[in-house]
């Protein structure tokens, strides 16, 4: 009969496992689910002449929007795109970014948003015309008598394939995502005695002693903290949806309140506090009012009065750096802590 420790094991791996293997399917199906530009990407660009755009009726459906055009000249427009730089609102400076060309194809012409060179050979994604671009390229009369001529869409030479590329490359940081956290918590789901908390317990001498004392305490814990910790006189138990811990006061090293301020535009918006305990093999990061936080630590020292209490920079560089030296140190206080008389 599995034991109550292990029991939440499985549960906890169980809902990352499900967890992680949903987004890994909406993952895959998010990607693949425009399977008009993914043709695009590994096929294209595709060579349109003047018969395959004067075919096109409607540019966000024909399949091959891809393209790479030639033209017989390039004709500057004149228009250009800028971006601006803002401040508080306020414009700092401004960069031109892109400017518009039309390419001359047999008496028909294309409109190219390039990054500024002119060339005739282009190659981009065919899309509708930009909003407001059509009254700003036709503002005279002459632009307008030509407006039969020009195609009712353009070709922006930005890079085609970087949005697919961002997406593979966001899909294989998610693979080893999914591998770091979905794996060990499948194995986990069907061996329990391979997580790394039940292998500390297993080092503890009595597995099953420890998990009917936790459970008991966990269901009648003498103080509550936020994150799923619950403390009882022997043990802190967190058990949260996809999280479960304990840890003992015996292996408890090092406490103190943590402080974090916020600001926004350098200007302080508050703080948050943080009960930190340090116990051999994990540690506990509780949240909450620092009142509360006082309350934890006070509770924490009475049940562990040989641990080190409070924050400096020696101290966390002598844990960071020299972590066995210094739970020598606190296993010597304890020892000496014992052989004081009641």
């Amino acid at each position: 009969m599995d034991s109550w420790i292990v029991t939440r094991i499985r549960a906890t791996s169980l809902r990352r496992v499900v967890v992680w293997t949903l987004a890994l399917v909406g993952g895959v199906f998010l990607a693949t689910s425009d399977r008009r530009y993914i043709a695009n990407f590994l096929r294209g660009p595709y060579a349109l002449a003047q018969a395959d755009l004067d075919s096109i009726r409607d540019v966000t459906l024909t399949p091959r929007y891809y393209a790479r055009v030639t033209g017989d000249r390039v004709i500057n427009t004149g228009i250009r795109q800028y971006t601006i730089h803002t401040q508080n609102g306020i414009e700092t400076s401004r960069e031109e970014s892109g400017a518009y060309t039309a390419l001359a194809i047999g008496k028909r012409f294309l409109v190219v948003r390039t990054a500024g060179d002119e060339s005739s050979i282009a190659e981009g994604t065919l899309a509708p015309w930009p909003e407001d671009f059509e009254t700003q390229l036709f503002d005279s009369k002459e632009m307008r008598s030509l407006r039969g001529s020009f195609y009712p869409f353009y070709l922006d030479s930005d890079s085609f394939r970087r949005p697919g590329f961002v997406v593979i490359g966001v899909g294989i940081l998610f693979l080893l995502l999914f591998a770091w956290q979905a794996l060990p918590a499948l194995r986990a789901w069907r061996d329990p005695e391979r997580h790394p908390l039940a292998k500390r317990i297993a080092q503890w001498g009595d597995p099953m002693g420890v998990a009917v004392g936790a459970e008991q305490e966990f269901a009648n814990p003498l103080l509550t903290g936020k994150a799923g910790w619950r403390f009882g006189s022997k043990y802190l138990v967190r058990s949260t949806f996809f999280t479960f811990n304990v840890l003992r006061f015996q292996d408890l090293m090092w406490g103190y309140k943590k402080v974090t301020k916020h600001s926004v535009n350098f200007i302080p918006t508050g703080k948050t506090h943080e009960a930190i305990v340090h116990c051999i093999g994990g540690t506990a990061a509780i949240p909450g009012k620092e009142k509360k936080v006082h309350e934890l630590l006070a509770f924490a020292q009475q049940r562990a009065p040989w641990a080190i209490y409070g924050y400096s920079d020696e101290l966390a560089a002598l844990f960071n750096k020299r972590r066995q030296e210094f739970a020598r140190n606190v296993e010597q206080r304890r020892k000496e802590w014992a052989q004081k008389p009641a």
